[in-house]
């Protein structure tokens, strides 16, 4: 690692936060209908920043909590999301739940920086995977908690304006066909 700021450390994530390994509930508890949690099994659920429910369970084993950073373990290693309400979790997934001063959208982007190296040391032959241990072992940069949340408003004014440049740009596209088209 590079030179820090003053102020930040590195950090392995047992360090800042619970990690809740997903264990998957009977399969005959499981349901399409909505009825009892959301149960997220890995990363084909996940969306830009939430995930959206396929899958409901009405005896969950393993539980999310609203605001957990979700991480899948396996086939991918490291893709990330926000649960945005409590839920079940399955065996490829894992949540993370910030300790009191670590603020939860940069313990995301933090995950999301390092997910190549999350992803490095999963091991398998059929579809690779990381460990509990190896998980709560990943090593993140943290910053000073009250420098936290700054951090997060900078990388979330910068997604709004890259945002606004693929609109312009997707505008600017249907502009020039309408053009190519009338030529």
């Amino acid at each position: 690692m590079s030179e820090l700021p003053k102020g930040w450390a590195p950090s392995a994530l047992q360090e800042c936060c619970t990690v809740i390994s997903g264990q998957s509930p009977p399969g005959e508890t499981y349901n399409d209908g909505g009825i009892g949690l959301p149960f997220y099994q890995g990363k084909t659920e996940f969306n830009d920043l939430h995930p959206t429910p396929r899958k409901w369970c009405t005896e969950p084993t393993k539980l999310a909590e609203d605001g957990d950073v979700l991480i899948s373990v396996r086939a991918p290693v490291g893709p990330t999301n926000l649960a945005n309400e409590t839920c079940c979790i399955g065996r490829g997934l894992a949540a993370l739940r910030p300790f009191r001063g670590v603020e939860t959208r940069f313990l995301l982007y933090q995950m999301r920086a390092t997910e190549q190296q999350l992803a490095s040391v999963a091991t398998g032959s059929t579809f690779s995977a990381v460990s509990s241990q190896q998980l709560k072992e990943h090593q993140i940069v943290l910053a000073p908690s009250n420098e936290q949340p700054l951090i997060v408003a900078e990388i979330e004014k910068q997604f709004t304006r890259l945002d606004a440049a693929t609109t312009a740009l997707k505008r600017v596209q249907a502009n020039l066909d309408r053009k190519s088209t009338r030529l």
